[in-house]
């Protein structure tokens, strides 16, 4: 393990899971070292993907911390919550902070995340219109859900989904709204959402697919979602789950290579030598992720390498498995066919589905919903290019598949 003796000082922007992995992957490998990580919430860093359990009265608040103070203490890493970073500058190694406090470093790893998406929506300035990035905003939905309010979710991806079934918990009077076709669009086929729609719909929450918004209504506060095709909703609460955009102000400030991401290598080095990232801001080989086991891996390898280690990060075809709404939900890789000569083999049965998608006789994707017993044999399958060209000649059939896994 070749590690860097030189390197003392280390600063981490950003109190999401890729910070902080960061932070503990350094420290791992570099007990003497000086690591700041600077998180601009008032809050220590905190479980992001619990807010909605949060929301749904599943999980206490202090349950919701990474780690106590007490951590942060013994293991020598200087937290600063609440802390504004203005700026970067790569020639002197310094960052600015918004009180004018200027801090050095020797490398730096970058893991800012990401905001929300809010499309241009007439009155989207209203009071009680949301979005969920934050344990503030969590609170502030929590105190109008709780009132038995009418609350309108444009949005039906995953973060949509889940934040309209936790209001609905807490006794909200809930309705999704989708712009595509049908919802989870970047998990599902249109057959798997029709399903998935139906479970919803039985637990009382009201999905309208395709509802595209046309404008918020409301004297100072919203009252009305009115819709592109005339109809409107009256509501107390709406809250918009329309993806997010990575922050990438410092990283411009840096003069480092952005897309719609931060760019990074396989090392999760920037265009910068001594500047990492990691997370929701970061775009590697094209792709974003946006997700939190990858959010981890990323950081955690972006802090062994500012350490002084060589670690890789490979990625991985895209996958999700999840539970929506006590639905479980498996995808990964293509799903819908996209080149001549694709295979689409499906099956739905008693509420659940399964789809598996070869190319060339290999599989390339699939979904599953309902039940998702299958999916640690079906991404090692995916991952592993298996090749299903015997089994497909005997005839297109999802069980003959399935017991070939």
């Amino acid at each position: 393990m070749k590690q860097d003796s030189t390197v003392s000082r280390f600063i981490v922007i950003g109190g999401g899971i890729a910070g902080v992995s960061a932070a503990e992957a350094i420290r791992e490998l570099q007990p003497e070292a000086d690591i700041t990580l600077i998180s601009e919430e008032p809050n220590l860093p905190y479980f992001r993907m619990s807010l909605t359990r949060y929301l749904a009265g599943e999980v206490e608040r202090d349950k919701l911390p990474l780690h106590d103070q007490q951590w942060y203490q013994q293991h020598h890493i200087t937290i600063r919550i609440n802390t504004h970073v203005d700026a970067i500058d790569p020639e002197t190694k310094h960052i600015r902070l918004a009180s004018g406090e200027e801090l050095a470093y020797d490398k730096l790893i970058l893991a800012s995340g990401a905001h929300p998406n809010v499309p241009p929506f007439t009155g989207r300035e209203l009071k009680g219109v949301q979005t969920l990035r934050t344990l503030e905003d969590a609170d502030l939905i929590l105190e109008v859900a709780r009132r038995k309010a009418k609350v309108v979710c444009i949005g039906g991806g995953l973060l949509g989904l889940e934040v309209a079934g936790a209001v609905a918990r807490q006794g909200a009077d809930v309705t999704v709204l989708e712009g595509l076709d049908w919802l989870l669009p970047r998990q599902l086929d249109a057959q798997a959402s029709a399903i998935l729609k139906q479970k919803i719909e039985d637990l009382g929450i009201k999905v309208i697919v395709p509802a595209l918004t046309k404008a918020l209504l409301g004297e100072g506060r919203v009252e009305v979602v009115e819709l592109a095709d005339g109809q409107t909703l009256p509501a107390d609460l709406v809250l918009i789950s329309t993806g997010v955009s990575a922050n990438l102000e410092l990283a411009k400030s840096a003069g480092l290579t952005v897309n719609r991401g931060v760019v990074v290598d396989e090392r999760m080095r920037t265009s910068n030598p001594d500047i990492f990232a990691a997370g929701d801001l970061i775009e590697f080989q094209g792709r974003g992720y946006g997700l939190w086991m990858p959010a981890k891996t990323q950081g955690t390898i972006a802090g062994q390498n500012a350490a002084g280690k060589d670690a890789t990060f490979l990625g991985d075809p895209p996958s999700t498995k999840l539970k929506v709404l006590g639905v479980d939900v498996f995808s990964i890789g293509q799903f819908s066919p996209s080149a001549e000569g694709d295979l689409l083999v499906a099956e739905s049965q008693d509420g659940s589905y399964r789809s598996f998608l070869f190319r060339d006789g290999k599989i390339i994707g699939s979904i599953l919903l309902g039940d998702a017993s299958l999916a640690t044999k079906v991404k090692a399958a995916v991952e592993g290019k298996k090749d299903f060209s015997a089994v497909l000649r005997e005839g297109v059939d999802a069980r003959a598949i399935i017991a070939s896994l």
